[in-house]
Order: C-alpha cells, then sequence, then structure tokens
C-alpha cells in the first residue's frame, strides 16, 4: 500500500505558486493579486489551510491517478460553512465528457461523490451520517473497481454505498484537478462564484487500495477527531486598507450581509441579528447573524444564532424575522423558516433563548414545529414571511408579509395568541387603493408597526413601515404610513393614502426593523444596499452593511427622524468649528481636508444650499432648494438627480425655520438628514482615499454655523 504523492497549484490570479503534495501542512508565501484584495491566507494552530468559501483553491495535475484502479481518499477537514451548491473537495471531473471523479459537500454537510469511466456518470450522496460543521471530520471515500462499488464513510462509519458494474475503472481527461472548488465543465466552470469549500483541510491522501471497513475506522480513531474549532475565522483586520467599507457602521465581520432585524435589549445588552451567508459574498444559504452592543454603536459579533438544519423546519433558510421578551421574561425569537420540501416553503418558527448558557444569549432553541403556517387563503400562497411581534397588554401580536389578493398589492396578515402557541389569524392589517401605491409592491417584506411618541414623550400614533417587493420596473424602497393601531378590531387606520418615504436615496435605505428601547424611543434599523456590480462587490469580500439606527418621534404633528443619540459619541477631533462664514472662505479651509470618516452640522438661512464629496473626477452633491423645497442628491458629472423624487408627496417645506444639515461619511456610505424631517442614503466608491468635501451655492452667501469632525472606528 502507498500514498500517492501529487503535486498542486494555488490558484493566484493568473499566477501559480507550487505546492508540494496533498499534505496540506506545508506553509508557502504568497502575495495577493488585485482581484481579491481582501483574501485572507490563513492556517490553523495545526497547520491546516483555510479554504475561504469564494476565492481560494488549489489546482493541478494527477497523473499519478490515471494507473489506479482500485483506491481510497482520506481527507481530514473542518467546514466553517455550507453552500447549497456544491462545495469541491477534490474536482478531477468532466461532466459533458463523462471523465474523472468529484467529491463535494453541500448544504447541511451531505457529501457527494461522483465519477465517469467516458460512457456513463455515477454518483452518489451521504445518507445516514453528514460531515459536520465546525469539528473536526474524516472523510473516506472507498473505491473498489473488483468488486463494483464505491464507498462513503463519514467519520470511520458507513454512510452510502454505490454500486456499479465490475471492474470499472475512471477514465480521465486532459483537464487540471482541483482542491477546494468543485468544476465539472458543465454548469459550472473556475470563473463560477459558487463551489468553494469554506473551512479547513489538513489533509488528503490517496491510497492505492481499497480499505476495509475495519481499516477506515480504524484510521478515524487514530485521529482522536474530538476538537471543535473555536471562534470565527471572519477577521475584520483582512479589510482594514479597504476604503469602500464604513468603519462606524454596523457591518458583519465579512462576506454576505442583508438586513438587521430582530433588535432586543437584554441583561445590560443591546443584539441585533442579521442575514448572513458566511460562506460566501452571496445570497445562498441564509442564516441568522448575531451582534451584541452596549450602546447600539460598537458591535461585538457572536457566532450564528440561527443556522438551517437537517430537519422538517428550516433546511432551506433561517430568513428574517423579529424577537421580543416573553411574559416570563425569556427573549424569544421568531422567524421565516424556509423548507422547500414543502409548499409552502414559508413558515413561521420560533426559538427561545438559552439564559443559562450566557447573558449574550449565544445559544438558542428551536421549538420543534412551526407556529404559524400559511393556508390557501393566507394572501398570496407562497409568500409569507418576515413575521414582527410585540406583547401588548398582556396579548402577543404577529404581523407577517404577504400580498392581498383582494387589491392585488402587499399586505401583512395580522395574528394575535396568548401562548406563542395557539395563534388566531384576524386577516390583513390595512385597507388601501394599491392603484395608487403600485411602488409598494405585489408583497410585503419585513412590516414594522412601532408607536411615535411627542416631545413629551406620549404616544400619539403609529407608524407602518414595510419593505416593498416585487415591484415592476423601481428600486425597492422602505414605505411608510402614519396612523392608529386599533388593538380591537385589529386594524391600522392610516391618516394618508399614498405611502412616504423616511428616505429619499433611491434604493439604498432598504429592509427595516424596529424596537422600542428601555428609555422609551422607538429605534428603526435599516440596510444599506450596496451599489456596485456584482462583480466588485464578490472580489471585495464583503456585501451590505446596516444603516446608522435612527430615532423616529414627532414634532408639531410631523414625522421626525434624527440619528440615535449615542452615534455622537463617536465625535473624535473637531477639524472645523467657524460661524458666520461666506462660502468662498469655508471651501479655502475644506480644500486641504480629506478624510473618509466625518460628521458635519451645517446651518444657514439660504434659499440654496449643498454639500459635495468629490472623490476621482466624480462628486456627489446633496443640496437643499428653499424655494422649490426639494432635499435631492446629483451626481457631479453630469448634474443628474440620482436621489428619489416622487413629485409634492417627497417634497421638504421647511417653511421659514434655518436649515439644519447634518451629514455622515463613512466611506463608501453617505448619510444626510435636513431638519430631522427626511434623510438621504447614498453610496460614493472611490479608487483611492481622496473624498473631500466642497460647499455648492453663491460663494458670498454667509452660513450662520459649521462643525467639521472626524469620527471614531467602532471595530
Amino acid at each position: 500500500m502507498a500514498v500517492i504523492d501529487l503535486k498542486f497549484e494555488m490558484y493566484e490570479n493568473e499566477n501559480l505558486v507550487t505546492l508540494d503534495g496533498l499534505d496540506l501542512k506545508d506553509r508557502f508565501t504568497i502575495n495577493n493579486g488585485e482581484k481579491f484584495p481582501n483574501r485572507y491566507l490563513k492556517f490553523s494552530d495545526n497547520n491546516a489551510f483555510l479554504f475561504d468559501g469564494y476565492s481560494t483553491w488549489f489546482n493541478g495535475n494527477v497523473n499519478s491517478l490515471y494507473c489506479l484502479k482500485d483506491f481510497t481518499i482520506s481527507i481530514l477537514l473542518a467546514p466553517m460553512s455550507f453552500e447549497t451548491a456544491k462545495s469541491g473537495i477534490i474536482s478531477k471531473f468532466d461532466y459533458i465528457k463523462k471523465l474523472g471523479f468529484y467529491i463535494a459537500i453541500r448544504k447541511l454537510g451531505f457529501v457527494s461523490f461522483g465519477f465517469g469511466d467516458g460512457k456513463e456518470i455515477y454518483e452518489c450522496e451521504s445518507i445516514n451520517y453528514q460531515i459536520i460543521n465546525r469539528k473536526w471530520n474524516l472523510l473516506t471515500v472507498v473505491f473498489n473497481s473488483s468488486a463494483g462499488w464505491c464507498d462513503l464513510y463519514v467519520n470511520g462509519k458507513m454512510s452510502n454505498r454505490k454500486q456499479f458494474p465490475r471492474h470499472t475503472i475512471i477514465k480521465y481527461g486532459e483537464n487540471k484537478c482541483f482542491v477546494g472548488k468543485y468544476i465539472d465543465y458543465n454548469k459550472n466552470f473556475e470563473d463560477n462564484k459558487a463551489g468553494v469549500f469554506n473551512g479547513y483541510i489538513e489533509s488528503i491522501k490517496i491510497i492505492d487500495t481499497a480499505l476495509y471497513s475495519n481499516e477506515v475506522l480504524k484510521e478515524y480513531n487514530w485521529y482522536f477527531l474530538n476538537g471543535e474549532i473555536i471562534g470565527d475565522y471572519l477577521d475584520r483586520n483582512n479589510y482594514v486598507n479597504d476604503n469602500q467599507r464604513p468603519k462606524y457602521h454596523l457591518i458583519a465581520p465579512g462576506k454576505w450581509m442583508n438586513e438587521p432585524h430582530g433588535p432586543l435589549y437584554y441583561a445590560g445588552y443591546y443584539h441585533i441579528f442579521y442575514q448572513a451567508n458566511p460562506h460566501a459574498p452571496l445570497w445562498d444559504n441564509i442564516q441568522w447573524g448575531h451582534m451584541i452592543s452596549k450602546d447600539m454603536v460598537h458591535w461585538e459579533a457572536l457566532k450564528l444564532a440561527l443556522e438551517t438544519e437537517n430537519n422538517n423546519l428550516d433546511p432551506d433558510g433561517c430568513w428574517s424575522g423579529s424577537s421580543c421578551i416573553d411574559k416570563s421574561g425569556l427573549p424569544t425569537i421568531f422567524y421565516t423558516a424556509g423548507n422547500n420540501n414543502k409548499f409552502p416553503n414559508q413558515g413561521i418558527g420560533m426559538a427561545r433563548a438559552d439564559i443559562s448558557v450566557s447573558a449574550k444569549l449565544e445559544k438558542w432553541n428551536k421549538k420543534e414545529k412551526l407556529i404559524v403556517e400559511q393556508t390557501e387563503n393566507d394572501g398570496w400562497i407562497g409568500e409569507f414571511r418576515d413575521p414582527f411581534v410585540w406583547l401588548q397588554d398582556n396579548v402577543y401580536y404577529m404581523l407577517v408579509g404577504t400580498g392581498d389578493n383582494k387589491n392585488g398589492g402587499g399586505n401583512a396578515l395580522v395574528y394575535s395568541s396568548q401562548d406563542l402557541t395557539h395563534w388566531v389569524n384576524h386577516g390583513f392589517l390595512m385597507d388601501y387603493d394599491y392603484k395608487l401605491n403600485e411602488e409598494v409592491g405585489h408583497v410585503w417584506e419585513l412590516p414594522v408597526l412601532l408607536p411615535i411618541k411627542n416631545e413629551e414623550g406620549k404616544a400619539i400614533h403609529h407608524i407602518l413601515l414595510i419593505c416593498a417587493c416585487q415591484v415592476e420596473n423601481s428600486n425597492v424602497e422602505t414605505y411608510y404610513w402614519t396612523g392608529d393601531w386599533d388593538c380591537i378590531n385589529k386594524k391600522f387606520i392610516k391618516y394618508h393614502e399614498k405611502a412616504k418615504l423616511i428616505d429619499l436615496g433611491n434604493g439604498t435605505f432598504t429592509g427595516p426593523s424596529g424596537f422600542v428601547t428601555p428609555d422609551g424611543r422607538s429605534v428603526v434599523f435599516t440596510i444599506a444596499q450596496g451599489k456596485r456590480n456584482f462583480e466588485e462587490e464578490f472580489n471585495s469580500g464583503w456585501a451590505h452593511n446596516g444603516g446608522l439606527p435612527i430615532e423616529l418621534f414627532s414634532k408639531n404633528s410631523e414625522l421626525c427622524i434624527k440619528p440615535i443619540k449615542e452615534i455622537y459619541t463617536l465625535k473624535q477631533n473637531r477639524i472645523l468649528d467657524k460661524k458666520n462664514i461666506s462660502i468662498k472662505e469655508l471651501n479655502e479651509l475644506l480644500k486641504d481636508i480629506t478624510s473618509n470618516m466625518l460628521y458635519v452640522k451645517i446651518t444657514a438661512n439660504l434659499d440654496y444650499i449643498g454639500l459635495s464629496t468629490m472623490y476621482d473626477d466624480d462628486s456627489l452633491e446633496v443640496f437643499y432648494d428653499r424655494g422649490n423645497s426639494i432635499f435631492a442628491a446629483k451626481r457631479g458629472s453630469d448634474s443628474s438627480i440620482i436621489s428619489k423624487m416622487r413629485g409634492d408627496i417627497d417634497k421638504v417645506d421647511i417653511k421659514d425655520n434655518t436649515v439644519e444639515i447634518e451629514y455622515f461619511l463613512d466611506h463608501s456610505m453617505i448619510e444626510v438628514y435636513l431638519n430631522n424631517l427626511k434623510s438621504i442614503t447614498l453610496r460614493n466608491y472611490t479608487k483611492d482615499n481622496s473624498r473631500k468635501l466642497k460647499l455648492i451655492g453663491n460663494e458670498n452667501d454667509i452660513l450662520i454655523s459649521i462643525e467639521l469632525w472626524t469620527l471614531k472606528s467602532v471595530y
């Protein structure tokens, strides 16, 4: 019996770095290329190599395999996440020509093995045992040509056997062999975004004989495989030189982040969850990420709160939802459980915190059955998600986003319960004219209902926030109605017919979630959508981040918004503090200031005032035109309006009041607030570190005051 010595090379753009043998313990030196600037190359304490799930893999030739009839492949690995598609462990495979073989892992730890003899393709998948996430595993494939079968072993135990004609021999083509990426030359090529393994591989052995089951078990026992990988390999420091990545906004440690949701406060910590794909910077196999904070500003990332499982509940996704503190004081999560083996494939799941483990709520126990399932009479069938739950007068209420088959638009269903187990359906939340509001979408996602208080702290009405979904030819936005929550009739009575926008950034400010803080503030979290093309986003290694948390309140019967007060603790160095200064004088002072993290506050009694961020050869100007009541943004290259403007409904009339503008710059993020009445959230991407500010207007106009501060990173 001999161990086959192979020679592989690591993928590095167009450069190849040789790695001798399949024992990945050997360290090597590699320089990052331009395609994946934030790639991290890491070994574990036992010198296992970390494949990052999207940008690192090996390739090379395996001529030594061609003469083998019987063989055993033994792989010591520890996956850190799974993807829906096949993540390649070894792939010397051509599906079209029916040549070679592959070993891969897909979601929930299922192992696949396939091979071709030039005429047929034979494939099998693990059944009895699966690979365990974030633990060391021994994966063994035994190919016995003489007997006519191939065995899959997971941690020393046979999981499945594939039978084929005796004396079948694997035949090979001229294509390269890949380690850590699945390639089949049918639908999966080297430039595919999916198919890369995420986790550690310590060693791969190919033995020139077919081992017996007792020999496989003996090898497994020799490894003493009982150690869990501790900690999260996603390291924020990998992005320290990324001039696009925000530093004081809510953001995941890396890879894919979508809407934050389920905010709650418990035992001294604010908690926020978010839609996470820890495998790669793209949407797939969504889990619940989890971060905690003492102030809703400085965030600490914890391990995943909810993960998909091999069950009849959520094997295909733990999608968005909410949280609340139940009647007994226990933090409870409500989420959309995805199961593509059922129709409808979306139901409402629940999980409770195990507070005995940690005050940080690091362990959650799912209820084994869905608490609410959709029937054919509950909105659009197959569109049923994003539960929002709150406790009021000792009764639980829940909103679930769906569509209204009466008017053709989105809506939310209202449920109530005394015990979180038995739920009563009260029908649709709101009546409205969809023809007047087609931009709110065919389906509503992330419905949020919050009280709105006046300056005296008294709740005077409510706000209903929704994220439009399935909108024809338009950006997705977050819309709202103000009105009254009729608890008796389980209806929302709106004050205005047409839905309004909090933010005019044109599809950047989306995905709302909200809660009432311990001091009584109604606070909303959002996701700030990235605006780069998919290729740029993927290569950067991360996607999306949260917007600044905002407080909603009422003043003079108008809905008002402002960043939460804790944001201002990030002020670091005051660069400017001027009063009664002309725009010309101010721009002379600004021309030498370059920064990626700034806070600006401007007060002025002017008819027109704009603030422009200049970067590379372009600029973004946010301005207020008092005469036309227009608060908008335009791009400097062609002066085109890029913000949302639907006519009078999006105009902002501050009357004779002083213009007050607050401006937050955080790398690619720009958030601007006008008189606490409206915001504009934008993205600005630059090739270097050249962001500067400039005031736009008549150069002789005088500002009442301007403050300019640098802000601190929160990570």
